[in-house]
This record gives C-alpha cells, structure tokens and sequence, in this order.
C-alpha cells in the first residue's frame, strides 16, 4: 500500500512539473541579427551631409524602434565586417560580433554604433558563416532573423550561396532581408539567395524599407513558433531478463599446445629448474565464429548502458543583460556611501540603473477631431494620390508618418503605406482606386480627414493642416526639479547637420518625423523617437548621483567605463591629480569601471588596474584608489 502512494505522489509531481515547463517554454524568443557593412567604401557619401556608415546606422537603430513597438521582447545583435583592418591588409577574417544577443539594447546599439568606423574589405560569405556557426547557436529555443545593410557585394571570393544553402537555411526562422546603400541591379541577383533585397539609395528609399520590414515582422512576430516538443521522459517498463550465454566457442578438429606451468597444472613441489621438463597440454575448443571475428569478441563483454532518465529538467539559458550583476556587498560597519578601493577589490552593491521611458500623451488642448482637409485635381493617365501636410500658414512638411486609406461607409483599410517625399520635399504619388476615403494619419491614428473624394484619371492633391509634436525632458523621481543640468541636441534622422540644441528646462515643438536625441548625461543618452503630429513626448531621465576621488597621490588620467551589452566600454577620461575638490564629477546611477595604469601587480587587465564602482541617484559615493 506505501508503494502505492507514493509512486502516486511522484506522478503527480512529475506531471506537474511537467505542464509546468511546457507553458514556460512553450514559444521561440525571437532574435534578429544586424550584420553591418564596415568595409572603407562605406565613407562614401549617402547624401551631401551623411555617409553611408552614418546612414546605416540610423537606419539600425529605426528598424530596432519600429520593432520593439510591435514585440519589445525582441533580442537584438550587432556583427561588423570589414572594420578592424585597413584594405592593405586585405584581411578576409576580419569579422566580429560587437553585440551580442539581448532585448531592450538600443542605447547599446548606438553608442556602440557611434565608436565604429569602415576601414577594410568586405568577407561577406566568410561573415554569414561565423554568424551561422556561432551565433544563431540554438534554433530550438529562438527563432533566428538577419538583416544585411550594405553598399556592395563579396569582396574576397566567398560564395555567399553555397554558405545560405549549407548553414544559414537550417538557421533562419524569418524572411532576411538585404538593405542596400547604393543602386546598383547586379547586387539584387547576387544576393537573391539570401533574402527579399531592398534599396535605401536615398533617405525616402530606406523609409520605405523601414516600412516594409517593420510590416512583415508584425506579420510574422503576431504569430509565435511553438518549440519542438522533447522527448517526455517516462519510467521504463519491467521486463523479463534473459538470461545471457556466452556462445560456445568451436574451433574445427584442430589441436592448440598450451604450455601450462607446473606449478598450476600439478600444484605439487617444485623440481630443480634443471629437472623441470614441462608436458604440452592438448586442449579442444570448439566455435562457430570465423577466425577474423576474434577480435571482436570483447563486445560480449560488460559495457557502461545510459538509461534514459525519468525525471528531468530544462537546462537554463545564459540570459544576456545590459547591466552587471555584481555580489551583494556584506554588511559593516564602515561610513554611509564610501567605498575604498585596494587590491583585492571590495564587493559593493550594484543595482541596475533607472530603466529610462518615452511617455507619450496627447495635450490637454488636443481635440481628436477631423483635420481640417482641401484637395485639388489634375487629369493623369492614372489615378493616384499625394498628401501635403502644412500648418495653415504657408509652412509645409517633409514628415514621413505612416497613413492608411479607410472606407467612408465600412471604415475597412484599403490600403497602408508611408507617405515619402522626393528631395525637394514633394509627396511621392500612391496609387489607388478612386472612391471615398478617410484618411488616417500616423502610428496612433489621432488625426483623421473628413471624407475625402478621389477622382478616376486624376492626380488628387489632399493637403491637410496639422499641428507639430511637443518634446518635454523631466526627472522620471522628482518631475518637479527642473532638469538645469543637461542639454539635449535634437537631430531629425537622415539630415545631417540639422541639430537643434534645446536645454532640458525647455519644452519645443517639432515637425513630425524620426529624430535622434542626444542627451549630455555622463554616459551620453541616446534616444531614437517617432514625433506624430500633436502629440507631446515627454523623456524621463534619471536623476544623477556624485562621485568623488578622495585620492591626495596624483594617479594621472584615468579612464571610466560604463556596460556595453555584456562587456564594458569606455566613455570619459577624468584626472587624478591629488586634489579632492577637483576630483568630483556627476553620473548617472549604474555600474562602472575606472582603469588606471600603476604599479600594482594585482587585477591587471592588459596593463591596467580595473576596480568596479556603483552610483546612485542624488547620492555621493567616495572611491579612493591605492
């Protein structure tokens, strides 16, 4: 009866441990890997003010924003080729993951971006092996994606295909795609193989691809790919045991002499050696193995047997964070907030900084009504559609929102698309049926036309007036303190030169449109935003905290790191001079590293001393270095 209950119990709790991990595990996380071209021929210019590098790298950091608001559990990472050695060298292995997998790493991706620089040639198919090879290293758990950007094809005799064909194809859960920096037709057929090919030739092309990948991966991210199922592990049934006989060994008619020591085969006294004349023994063995199996005969014999287990667990996945987790530091009784640092290097308590948003909300004075709408006609062959945005006053737009074209009576979607403009800021044609029609503008959807009439063979001019989007900064603990310390530089993404610098205090309206937002915090943030008409955007920054080097001894210059995806890089020198009060500059909470070069044989890292430090927010933490 015991025996009975409890292989009751052990069922029940298999199983539920069980069902358990099957809901946890149940799904793929997607991944998508970026692979930049870092090769020289990427300092070319993309437009006047813009190289093709920067391009691709504002062009990586919108595909990431647009996918983190459709799936912002999205694990992204970077590999560069061409970007370590210069053409000389004509370096074919020059290739390099610079960021590894994790979700919610866009302020990685950019500052890491803004450190890079082309300067080689270009191991395209030799890259793509190394990304097939050791980093899409586990397809049972994530679902592995790839976009290519770059302005050129294979430059050391790899053969791109045969690499997709032999790898990659076994690898790829979603569609690749190849952005192109130049307009070039051989690149389509030479990169056909490998995925749907786009060209970014000019800044509305690489809207456009934008646009149209972000679209397919909502598509394919709406539905999630279930992991195959593991083999359940079940207790093995009882069964009957045969016995083993060893086979009978028959050698034909044939006598073997086997000498025999007397001592085994008479066990009696031993005579003299010199009387000791030993009989050969004749022994018959009989078998039915042929001679040349002799030496397989050991296989009889007891070997190691792996027996499935019947109770089992998921192995844990190494889970990449921006941040570094560091032991908890013990308690003490030393001063509130001071760590001392000398080898061995003390624990100290790391907590990852402030998570940093966007907040977007409509204005008090925003009314989601119909925007104010004219349209004008011209005979075409064709029937088409041109939007202008304007401000009423004689102001137009170069803004590039997505829209939609809605039925009047149904209110269904007739068709989705990016309103792009040419150089000169006109409005690309669409192409669409004539009919009535609302028009829905931007990712949220608050400004829509009244009804609109398309015309047949006509070229249907809809010029709508909107008002321009509001960019606020706060501290995301204290949004009463005015933010006096910071300036931020505002940049409209693909024009360069186009930097507004507006103190945080201040609140600015902005046409609409993508910008890239540098903040002058220590490490720099980095943020990429969609400003849509109306709306205002308000960016929450953590409030920073003090550090002061207590150090009397002049170390000299010294250099701070902050985390980079997994690892850590470097973002600012200060000086050590000997001097406390000179010695204090402000950070913004996180985890950071200080290098110097001394005479300390402990924690030597390629010639530097490394010691680990935390900051927190409005609070002072004194690192003295010995």
């Amino acid at each position: 009866m015991l025996r009975v209950t409890l292989i009751s119990i052990f069922a029940f709790v298999f199983n539920t441990y069980a069902v358990f991990a099957q809901k946890k595990e149940e799904f793929k996380q997607p991944r998508i890997l970026i692979l930049l071209d870092g090769s020289s021929s990427m300092v070319n210019a993309w437009t006047p003010n813009l190289n093709r590098f920067q391009a691709a790298g504002d062009i990586v950091l919108r595909l990431m924003d647009s996918v983190y608001k459709l799936n912002n559990q999205v694990e992204f990472s970077l590999r560069v080729y061409g970007h370590q050695h210069g053409v000389p060298e004509n370096n074919c292995y020059d290739t390099k993951q610079e960021i590894t997998f994790s979700h919610d790493n866009f302020t990685q991706m950019s500052l890491r971006l803004a450190n890079l620089r082309p300067m080689g040639v270009s191991p395209i198919a030799y890259s793509l092996r190394e990304a097939a090879e050791n980093d899409f290293t586990n397809d049972r758990d994530y679902a592995y994606s790839l976009i290519l950007i770059t302005d050129g094809g294979e430059s050391c005799g790899g053969n791109i295909c045969d690499v997709v064909k032999t790898l990659l194809d076994k690898k790829i859960a979603f569609k690749p795609y190849i952005v192109s920096l130049v307009d070039y037709a051989p690149l389509k057929e030479q990169y056909s193989c490998l995925g749907q090919y786009l060209s970014a030739a000019k800044p509305s092309e690489a809207e456009n691809a934008i646009g149209l990948i972000a679209e397919n991966y909502r598509k394919v991210l709406a539905i999630p790919i279930a992991k195959p199922m593991l083999q359940e592990a079940t207790m093995p049934k009882p069964q009957k045991v045969k016995s083993f006989t060893t086979p009978t060994l028959q050698i034909p008619e044939k006598e073997i002499a086997v000498v025999i020591p007397p001592s085994e085969a008479t066990k009696t006294e031993p005579k003299p050696v010199a009387e000791i004349k030993p009989e050969p023994t004749k022994i018959k063995v009989e078998t039915s193995l042929p001679k040349d199996q002799f030496k397989t005969l050991h296989r009889f014999g007891f070997e190691r047997i792996n027996y499935p287990l019947f109770w089992s667990t998921v192995t844990p996945k190494r889970k990449i964070v921006p941040e570094l987790t560091m032991p908890a530091k013990e308690a003490e009784p030393a001063p509130p907030k001071q760590v001392t640092v000398q080898p061995p290097a003390p624990k100290v308590v790391n907590k990852p900084p402030v998570k940093t948003e966007i907040k977007k909300v409509s204005p008090a004075n925003q009314t989601l009504q119909a925007a104010t709408t004219s349209i004008t006609m011209e005979p075409a062959p064709e029937t088409s559609l041109e939007v202008y945005f304007t401000d009423g006053k004689g102001k137009f737009y170069s803004s590039t929102p997505p829209m939609r074209l809605l039925d009047f009576k149904t209110g269904s979607e007739i068709k989705k698309f990016y309103r792009t403009v040419d150089e000169n800021g006109k409005p690309d044609p669409q192409t669409v049926p004539p009919g009535k029609y609302i028009l829905s503008i931007g990712k949220t959807g608050n400004y829509k036309t009244k009804e609109i009439t398309i015309e047949a063979a006509n070229k249907n001019k809809v010029t709508v007036v909107v008002t321009k989007g509001t960019l606020i900064f706060r501290y995301d603990d204290n949004p009463q303190r005015p933010v006096k310390e910071f300036i931020a530089s505002v940049r409209k993404t693909f024009e360069a030169r186009s930097n507004i610098y507006q103190p945080c205090t201040e609140q600015r309206e902005y046409e609409p449109a993508n910008y890239h937002i540098e903040i002058n915090t220590l490490p720099m943030m980095v943020r990429n935003i969609d400003l849509d008409f109306g709306w205002s955007y308000t960016i929450d920054i953590p409030e920073p905290g003090l550090v002061k080097f207590t150090n009397t001894n002049a170390l000299g210059k010294v250099s701070l790191w902050a985390p980079l995806g997994d690892q850590f890089a470097q973002f600012y020198f200060t000086e050590i001079n000997g001097n406390p009060a000179a010695q204090s500059l402000k950070l913004q909470p996180g985890i950071y590293e200080v290098h110097w070069r001394g005479n300390q044989p402990r924690g030597i890292q390629n010639g530097e001393n490394i010691v680990k430090f935390s900051v927190k927010s409005n609070e002072t933490t004194e690192v003295e270095i010995k």
